[in-house]
């Protein structure tokens, strides 16, 4: 049972690294899905074999019109991402959120992740958005940063 029905626009949803999968999959299914990813973590060939059991023939549909996908190489890319994306009511999910920051220079890593921050905000204002995150060290603020500015969601809500 899909229960992304009962979220709420205007929040953030933070999500466990391994749920993105599944709801992308479910999302893909429904409603349709914007996909950012920001690590290596989201496996394509497993959504598509995943689509497949599901849908049958249909899955190669589904890929083409109902999951969007980019991938930030950098944090600056990420935060382009995040300011050029239209505000519509396709769910958004931002994957390994954290995974660029790790590369970034010191100095501008809270500036960008502030920037960040207010373009997820708004794009939450028009869809459900969704991120997970690996907060290591050095970034521990920004994953505390992040709790604060997000509603956790297990797994087990997003069925």
């Amino acid at each position: 049972m899909n229960q992304t029905a009962d979220l709420q626009r205007g929040a953030i949803y933070l999500i466990p690294g391994q749920c993105t999968f599944d709801l992308t999959i479910e999302l893909a299914l429904t409603t349709g899905i914007r996909l950012l990813i920001c690590g290596n973590r989201l496996p394509f060939y497993d959504i598509a074999y995943a689509l497949a059991k599901r849908v049958g023939q249909r899955y190669d549909m589904l890929l083409k019109e109902r999951i969007y996908f980019s991938r930030a190489e950098t944090c600056i890319q990420l935060v382009d991402f995040l300011s050029e994306m239209k505000g519509d009511a396709t769910p958004l999910m931002v994957s390994d959120l954290l995974a660029q920051f790790y590369d970034e220079e010191k100095h501008q890593v809270d500036e960008l992740f502030f920037t960040c921050q207010v373009e997820l905000q708004r794009l939450s204002k028009h869809s459900l958005v969704f991120v997970s995150a690996n907060p290591r060290p050095p970034l521990e603020r920004l994953g505390y940063v992040l709790s604060r500015i997000t509603r956790d969601l297990d797994c087990a809500s997003t069925r």
